[in-house]
């Protein structure tokens, strides 16, 4: 599932109760510009649709330290769980060029996971979400690399965040490269159809068996 997107084209496009995936900016050191505050509380939102196709949403255009730095909420409206995706800027789009002003850097609603072992171990540069890490960083060009989600992202409706270094605006491509098996999930309706027809077909062949075995007595 590989599609280049256009952010810029998509701005607005989600209608989302307040802070519904991103988190807001609270306490003694907040962001300086919180992020699409009424809406889902990211600066923009890759969704992986239910047929598996993935777009992006730019919610607010502004940077949550006014600068360059954006947080991007995932929503996975997919019936399987996602472990990974791989992301890649446009031309010049440098997202994964970490500087140490990422995320965990600032204060806000559900920050206790930035502990200072991983802010100064696993994530220096303080981008990772509370349940992602990167890998796969092209170190040449810093336009791509894997974000890595454990647990994966729950289906039918799961969500985490993130942030990454770059404007909005940059074009960016999303691909679904991992998928997990840990979060169970509802049948979808193809599967209690299945179920149906395997109970229906169940129930006839013993009304058969029991004619039959009547017949022979």
């Amino acid at each position: 599932m590989r599609i280049a997107l256009g952010l810029s084209m998509l701005a607005g496009c989600l209608t989302l109760s307040a802070g519904s995936i991103c988190p807001a900016a609270s306490g003694t050191n907040p962001f300086p510009h919180p992020p699409d505050p009424t809406g889902t509380g990211c600066n923009a939102v890759i969704t992986i649709a239910a047929n598996g196709s993935v777009s992006v949403a730019v919610t607010d255009p502004t940077p949550y330290e006014n600068s360059e730095d954006v947080v991007v909420g995932i929503k996975n409206n997919s019936p399987t769980p996602v472990s990974s995706i791989s992301l890649k800027g446009g031309t010049g789009g440098m997202i994964f060029a970490l500087d140490g002003d990422g995320l965990c850097t600032y204060t806000f609603v559900g920050s206790s996971y930035c502990s200072a072992s991983q802010t100064s171990g696993t994530d220096p540069q303080d981008y990772y979400g509370p349940t992602s890490t990167f890998t796969n960083i092209n170190s040449t060009t810093l336009n791509s690399g894997t974000v890595n989600f454990n647990p994966p992202i729950p289906a039918n409706g799961g969500s985490t965040y993130f942030s990454l270094e770059g404007v909005p605006s940059a074009s960016l491509t999303a691909t679904v490269t991992g998928t997990g098996s840990s979060v169970s999930t509802a049948p979808t309706l193809g599967e209690w159809g299945m179920i149906l027809l395997g109970t229906l077909l169940i129930g006839c062949a013993a009304v058969l068996m029991g004619r039959k075995a009547n017949q022979t007595v």
